[in-house]
């Protein structure tokens, strides 16, 4: 059940970073539909402490937090993703992928201003680093 739980969440986030590239917004539809794919890879992932599920959800809802708070810097759909890996992964999976996203996104978004192709308040769309660090993280794990 893992192997078929991270393939669907895959798919999905594969799906998600296409929409986020492109238009740079997810439909509530769309996000509504990823909880299918994380309480199949929360089933694959099998048993897993409360203290460590709830730690993953918290993850997701601080970030929905941040997300409400910062006018919209880090977009609520970032938030709602991270709350299904969170769910699904633990807290300690769902904090190591955040912290490989945002230092990806980190990297590149450092090299596209010192190319000059983005300026210093300029965005990137998060979601393809979050689909990087969750392939990262599944090979790894």
């Amino acid at each position: 059940m893992l192997v078929i739980g991270t393939g669907i969440m895959g798919i999905y986030l594969v799906a998600a970073a296409f929409s986020d590239i492109r238009t740079r917004h997810l439909q509530r539809w769309f996000l509504l539909f990823g909880a299918f794919p994380a309480i199949l890879l929360r089933i694959g992932v099998g048993s897993m402490s409360r203290p460590d599920t709830l730690g993953g959800i918290a993850i997701g809802v601080f970030f929905l937090f941040v997300s409400f708070f910062s006018g919209g810097r880090l977009g609520k759909a970032d938030g709602v993703i991270m709350l299904y890996l969170g769910a699904a992964l633990g807290f300690s999976c769902a904090a190591g992928l955040v912290v490989l996203a945002f230092l990806m996104s980190a990297a590149v978004m450092t090299v596209l201003v010192i190319l000059k192709k983005l300026d210093m308040k300029g965005s990137v769309p998060f979601v393809p680093f979050l689909l990087a660090a969750y392939t990262f993280v599944m090979f790894v794990r």
